[in-house]
């Protein structure tokens, strides 16, 4: 009778399950979750069920109390077959009579104890101390039936992911490293713990586990694409034509195939791609967030009315945003969500992260007019409250950086959208009609790059906030010294402090070049990261340049890394990626630069931050050859150095680059023009705001 009850709950709880997949797969997930809670009330000793409620809850951005399901899961896992191997030593009559039973005491210890690691995991302090706690209590991998490992391996998996997602590195990490021990042929599982080595930026392990996974697995485009990435974010070029010209294959073949790019829009973004191959990319990766926003089964969300504003009545504008914290985007826009016209505009920022305690988050929270920490919120409740607060113009600040999520966009919370500054390219996404830039960065015959309408704001569409938080590199008797950063007193300082992704071949021939042709002068770069250090030396070695007269710096702090951007004497730019934050941090600092523009967006940015200090003819190039000249005479003729840089620093308080004020009010002028051609019914166009 028993086993009989124990065979049915077995199929009840199968049917309940599965029950519970179709709500999920169709999107339903609140309806998901409530069966899935339905199941585990019903026997709570179910990890397939704890499983698949953590994927609905990650799905639903309740990401805590799914990292406490996968973890039951993974002690449920653990501790069932723990018990197989102990009854297999028992006596046959033990056997028996432990079957009869059910081990129903034994599942309510286990999940007594799943819940205490639970509790351990989702603690961020207590998290790997959770992660620990299970790795100590599982059996030998050899030990654990194949089937087992394998369903241990998933629900590793899926708590790597997630962990890796919130930013919790080391411990998506640990996570990981406990699906290769138990499935060590398994090349998903090497190349996700190389991703996670790549976010923890070592990117040294990663390459290892990413050559471990193509070995086990030759055709593995992701793997192969992020390897891609990892060499070039350590200028490992040894075999970079090869390379990307398999990579540039393997993406024009998923699109083809209608399949999502291996190659992610923001990795694109610094690729010797075409304009076309990269608005493909993001197009892709567009139309695969409009699905998901699809799934979610959301009706249509209400807009303000399209009509004029009321005396009175005040544009609402929403910036949504993963970076209100320590990072370059609220660096530069601290002071902008202050800054508003308040009699004019009503400002909400919505947080896609949790405070990090930061000067820069707790400045956004007090000056924001409302500032809403929606970072626990899935999409649905996200786009709901944008909706509810009537907001006329949502602005993201993301596009395909780390953090975003663009779902919500896709579900078209306000009538009007725009992508503005976190991502520097096109997003090839309906949903975000409209980009916010400039003539520099975008003139008239490169607007074939762009799925946007485009909304050209004057001068630069890049803002910063150094006039307000960084005067103090004005005074120059209390900036640093460069013996203070081992760098010589009495040569010629060329630098560049972009991460080293940005680096490519000819750029850094070039580079070898002009220090040859300045005899007296060496190369400052950032150890950004420090994994490429060796490789640029020998770069540098190869092509007959002294290694020695490479002088790598560690990152420092913001506040340190601005007032020692001065030290140098001519900043390098990045052709493909140009200099962004960095080039506003060298400019203030009051080095001047050389940059050539390209085509593409990131390729410009550097451009304009030049023509908007005043100064731009003179550090703007148009050929690989002028670059290499023009920093060559800068490095020779001192008295034009030295012109150009009191130029550059006397203009700093003055010059629109460093008007932030003024900067607020013309995105002000965009902000209104877009809602009156919303106005209008004929949909979005691409103006230009004087």
């Amino acid at each position: 009778m028993q086993h009989a009850a124990a065979v049915s709950l077995t199929c009840f709880m199968s049917f309940v399950v599965a029950a519970a997949g179709v709500m999920y797969e169709q999107g339903k997930l609140d309806a998901a979750i409530a069966m899935y809670h339905k199941a585990l009330t019903i026997e709570p000793s179910f990890p397939e069920a704890y499983n698949n409620l953590g994927n609905a809850l990650r799905e639903a951005g309740r990401y805590d109390e799914a990292i406490a399901c996968y973890s039951a899961c993974i002690q449920l896992q653990y501790s069932k077959a723990i018990q197989q191997l102990q009854m297999q030593q028992l006596q046959p009559d033990a056997s028996a009579a432990a079957a009869a039973a059910g081990l129903s005491g034994g599942m309510a210890g286990i999940v007594g104890t799943a819940a205490a690691n639970n509790a351990a995991i989702a603690a961020g302090g207590g998290l790997m101390g959770g992660l620990a706690a299970m790795a100590a209590s599982r059996p030998p991998q050899q030990l654990l039936p194949v089937g087992v490992a394998q369903r241990v391996s998933v629900a590793y998996n899926n708590l790597g992911g997630i962990l890796k997602m919130t930013g919790q590195t080391l411990a998506a990490i640990a996570c990981y490293e406990q699906v290769v021990l138990l499935q060590p042929d398994s090349p998903e599982g090497h190349a996700n713990l190389a991703s996670a080595y790549k976010d923890a930026a070592r990117h040294d392990v990663a390459i290892q586990s990413y050559r471990r996974a193509l070995a086990l697995r030759p055709d593995f485009p992701e793997a192969f694409a992020n390897y891609v990435h990892s060499l070039q974010c350590v200028c490992d070029w040894a075999d970079r034509p090869a390379l990307f010209k398999r990579l540039e294959q393997e993406v024009r073949r998923d699109l083809a195939a209608g399949r999502l790019p291996s190659v992610q829009p923001f990795h694109a973004m610094a690729y010797p791609f075409s304009a076309d191959l990269a608005l493909a990319i993001s197009v892709k990766y567009a139309e695969h967030c409009s699905l998901a926003a699809s799934r979610l089964s959301l009706p249509k969300l209400p807009h303000p009315p399209a009509v004029p504003l009321a005396p009175g009545q005040r544009l609402r504008v929403g910036y949504v945003s993963s970076d209100f914290g320590n990072h370059p985007l609220s660096h530069l826009m601290g002071s902008v969500f202050g800054l508003h016209d308040h009699s004019r505009i009503e400002v909400f920022c919505y947080a896609l992260s949790p405070s990090d305690g930061s000067e820069w988050r707790l400045r956004i929270e007090a000056e924001a007019e409302h500032f809403l920490d929606v970072s626990s919120w899935g999409v649905v409740d996200i786009a709901r409250r944008i909706s509810a607060d009537g907001i006329h113009v949502a602005v993201n600040l993301n596009g395909y950086t780390k953090g975003a999520r663009n779902e919500i966009f896709a579900l078209w919370p306000a009538p009007v959208q725009t992508s503005y500054m976190g991502f520097p390219a096109t997003t090839g996404a309906p949903f975000l009609p409209y980009l916010i830039t400039d003539k520099v960065v975008a003139p008239s015959q490169l607007h074939h790059c762009y799925s946007e309408c485009l909304a050209l704001m004057p001068n630069c569409y890049f803002v910063n906030d150094y006039k307000r938080c960084h005067r103090d590199v004005l005074n120059k008797a209390a900036l640093p010294c460069r013996s203070e950063f081992g760098l010589p007193k009495d040569k010629i300082i060329f630098s560049c402090s972009n991460q080293l992704y940005k680096y490519d071949p000819d750029t850094f021939t070039t580079w070898c070049n002009i220090l040859k042709r300045v005899a007296d002068s060496v190369l400052w770069l950032l150890r950004f990261p420090p994994f490429g250090e060796t490789n640029i030396r020998m770069q540098a070695a190869a092509q007959g340049v002294d290694p020695a007269r490479i002088i790598f710096t560690d990152v420092a702090h913001k506040d340190l890394h601005i007032r020692r951007s001065g030290l140098a004497d001519v900043f390098l730019d990045t052709p493909l990626c140009n200099a962004h934050t960095t080039g506003c941090d060298v400019l203030w600092g009051g080095c001047p630069m050389v940059t050539l523009p390209m085509e593409r967006m990131a390729s410009r940015v550097a451009a304009s931050l030049a023509y908007a200090s005043g100064l731009g003819p003179e550090m703007v190039v148009s050929s690989q050859a002028d670059y290499e000249d023009r920093a060559v005479l800068l490095g020779t003729n001192r008295a034009l150095r030295e012109s150009l840089r009191a130029r550059l620093e006397s203009t700093r308080l003055t010059c629109p680059l460093f008007d932030t004020e003024g900067w607020v009010h013309n995105l002000e002028k965009v902000l209104f023009k877009m809602w009156d051609i919303h106005l209008e019914g004929k949909g979005p166009r691409s103006f230009e705001v004087q």
